[in-house]
């Protein structure tokens, strides 16, 4: 049965992962709405849990490179190693930023939802390296996605709290990643999820195990999303 599924998995893995990934972001920007509709508390608390993801970010794409270095495609760990240098700073621009609009990232409680997510991603980072591939493809996807309503939530609370000037680093933050960085970080991993087009395809490419990282990763965001959307419903 495992032999036939992979068989007939489509030649290209990143056509299948991006219909997942398109479902599951339009479904969720919908569901998160206008931000002019959400309270103020409630733009801050959804800035401090993404916060997160951009501090352990930087760690998920050093091990998932450091997991993928034997793996053919060839350049998969260089480009995730590429990713990691590139994003290294970035939860440190983070903080600065929202610190500059009055979002203290070190005042916040924890949420063990997104502790969970956190920890599911770390589980594929560290799992089969094939899975790893594609969990990282499919967070970089998501990427575009939560830039673009972070930065209009970051717009909102920007006029809410009258910080004009102080809030430029913020929106410059996000226009950063959708201005090129995760567009090319996404693209750039997508090229080894067509592997018939590469040199060393014949070479053990396991797409069954790609589309399964990403599917699990997908599931984990999606799962985080409703988390996050229902304490904003019950608070």
């Amino acid at each position: 049965m495992e032999d036939h599924h992979i068989e007939t998995l489509p030649t290209d893995i990143r056509n299948l992962i991006d219909r997942q990934s398109d479902h599951f972001t339009s479904t969720t920007r919908a569901a998160v709405g206008d931000p002019r509709d959400w309270p103020e508390h409630g733009l801050a608390w959804l800035c401090l849990e993404h916060f997160q993801f951009s501090r352990r970010n930087p760690s998920f794409l050093q091990q998932a490179a450091n997991n993928t270095r034997a793996l053919t495609p060839n350049g998969i760990s260089d480009e995730l190693e590429r990713n990691y240098e590139e994003e290294k700073t970035h939860a440190e621009i983070y903080r600065r930023a929202l610190g500059d609009i009055g979002i203290d990232v070190a005042a916040r409680v924890e949420f063990a939802p997104t502790t969970m997510f956190l920890d599911k991603i770390n589980q594929l980072v560290e799992g089969d390296p094939f899975g790893t591939l594609g969990a990282m493809y499919a967070t970089e996807t998501a990427a575009i996605f939560e830039h673009q309503v972070f930065r209009d939530i970051s717009v909102e609370l920007i006029a809410r709290r009258n910080a004009g000037d102080r809030g430029k680093r913020l929106v410059r933050f996000h226009d950063m990643h959708l201005e090129g960085v995760e567009q090319a970080h996404k693209d750039n991993l997508g090229v080894f999820l067509r592997p018939s087009e590469l040199p060393d395809s014949d070479r053990g490419f396991n797409g069954a195990m790609v589309n399964e990282g990403a599917s699990r990763a997908i599931s984990a965001m999606t799962e985080w999303w409703a988390e996050l959307l229902k304490a904003r419903v019950s608070g």
